[in-house]
């Protein structure tokens, strides 16, 4: 009976609903290494010890170069995964619970260094993919991500237009700093 009881109370934890708000740290812990084939579990550990403890968060990642954790909050982080990766990611709110969570991970890799470009992709906490234009109006063409600070519970995002074609107009964009839109998280 006991063992019943335990078993019982052990599924309905596993099973459980995620009431309380995630913290980015638990969620990257949990990152699939698919996602981000760089970073090993172990080199995910060790940036969030490293950041706990004030030191540069520094790995080698497992395509013999460096990765580092440049900044962790308990909603965001970012990484420099190579000279050319930069990879951001942040818990959003969301209206409709998905796997059970009224959060999901809103994630932007830029790619290149003298003409970037960024992808936006949104999965669960438990990363199962989300799909991105249910929350977002991205445009068609190549754009530059960065998330913005807009009031709570919103998330803004700031996209530039990239033209990778014409270097010339793309460091004119660069210097102007034109953005093309700035959008909000749709909860």
């Amino acid at each position: 009976m006991k063992k019943l009881l335990m078993i019982g109370t052990l599924l309905t934890l596993l099973c459980a609903p995620c009431e309380a708000q995630q913290k980015i740290r638990d969620v990257f812990i949990q990152m699939p290494e698919s996602l981000l084939p760089y970073l090993t579990e172990n080199n995910r550990l060790d940036f969030i010890d490293f950041m706990d403890s004030n030191m540069k968060a520094e790995v080698h990642n497992e395509l013999g170069g460096k990765s580092e954790m440049l900044s962790l909050t308990d909603e965001s982080l970012a990484l420099q995964l190579s000279h050319s990766l930069k990879v951001e990611m942040r818990l959003v709110p969301v209206a409709e619970a998905v796997d059970s969570c009224q959060q999901v991970v809103c994630m932007i890799s830029t790619y290149g260094t003298d003409a970037p470009e960024s992808k936006i992709e949104v999965y669960s906490v438990k990363w199962n993919p989300v799909d991105v234009s249910a929350h977002l109006s991205l445009p068609e063409g190549p754009y530059i991500a960065e998330f913005k600070e807009a009031p709570h519970p919103s998330v803004g995002l700031s996209l530039r237009k990239v033209n990778a074609l014409d270097p010339i107009a793309f460091e004119e964009q660069k210097e102007e700093f034109l953005w093309l839109k700035y959008i909000e998280w749709k909860p």
